[in-house]
């Protein structure tokens, strides 16, 4: 059996919409994603009162006196994982900050909507079996929508037996300086992965889905912040360490899977062994309009080869 795997495309449409294709690319015989659905931003459009359009993201300020360009600049917004909203320099005045959650989650709800109706259609017509969950960066708001779908499968919370295979799924994650919404303590961590894990019958054919990476390994490096959010410095060098989960590790080594699939830590692609357990983070690039994922083969006795990373 061979398996696609991706996680992290954060509200890039273009991203996004080369995952619901990866299944017949790869010819993948199982499709699982990962986590983290919605992006981290909305980006103002402001028609100006002299009739130029003005949008400000990456630190530089875009604008457009021709209003048939508009659409190409909603297509880069909307590829880098930004959600846009129109305004004119009136209504940007009275923008309060429950405006701007109030508009953030109506849009990424109306995404999320057009998002599962998307896998849904795509992953139904090719017949290849597809898992989702979200990730720890994501609100529980959009589960509503991901509950919504009939072909494929919300796999959060749960332990589905697909293709002769078991799949352990969970969104949350150990507490982070970022204060994500599934953001929880490592002991409330470990409780929910043993409740779970309880519920598998054979280990031996079991994959773990979880959102963040163990800690420790090849796929949980990335940058050190302090408290204030501000990045550490090591010298004239950003710091880095481990930033995965101990509860994630500690389940790995406890349990033994045959493959435990990870991402949140974008810049930390890798595999990595824990005990028999092969664990992988395919790294994310989804700003780019680049799909990071990986490709796994099963045999039929639970061997798992070596996974190979992709990028398209």
């Amino acid at each position: 059996m061979k398996i696609f795997y991706a996680s992290d495309t954060h509200a890039a449409e273009s991203t996004f919409r080369k995952f619901t294709n990866a299944g017949p690319f790869y010819k993948a015989d199982l499709v699982i994603y990962g986590g983290d659905f919605v992006g981290k931003a909305v980006v103002p459009i402001i028609k100006t009162k002299e009739g130029v359009y003005e949008a400000t993201y990456y630190g530089s300020t875009v604008r457009i006196k021709d209003e048939r360009e508009l659409p190409d600049l909603q297509k880069t917004l909307r590829d880098a994982g930004f959600y846009w909203v129109m305004l004119s320099e009136e209504e940007l005045e009275r923008i309060e900050e429950s405006d701007v959650e109030r508009i953030t989650k109506e849009l990424q709800i109306k995404q999320m909507e057009e998002w599962a109706k998307l896998m849904d259609e795509r992953f139904k017509k090719n017949n290849i079996p597809c898992v989702v969950t979200p990730g720890n960066d994501d609100p529980f708001y959009i589960d509503e929508q991901l509950g919504k779908m009939e072909y494929v499968k919300n796999g959060d919370g749960k332990v589905l037996e697909v293709s002769g295979l078991e799949i352990l799924s969970l969104s949350y994650g150990h507490p982070t300086i970022f204060k994500y919404p599934r953001d929880i303590s490592e002991e409330e961590l470990t409780q929910k992965i043993d409740d779970l894990a309880s519920q598998v019958k054979n280990m031996d054919r079991c994959i773990f889905n979880i959102h963040v990476p163990p800690r420790d390994t090849d796929l949980d490096q990335d940058t050190l912040y302090d408290e204030d959010l501000n990045p550490i410095l090591d010298g004239d060098s950003l710091a880095t360490g481990p930033v995965g989960s101990k509860a994630v590790a500690e389940a790995i080594k406890k349990y033994q899977p045959i493959l435990s699939l990870h991402g949140h830590v974008h810049p930390s692609r890798g595999i990595s062994k824990i005990g028999r357990t092969t664990c992988v983070n395919p790294g994310s690039n989804y700003d780019e309009i680049q799909l990071r994922g990986c490709l796994i083969d099963i045999d039929d006795k639970g061997n798992v080869d070596t996974p190979t990373l992709t990028s398209g």
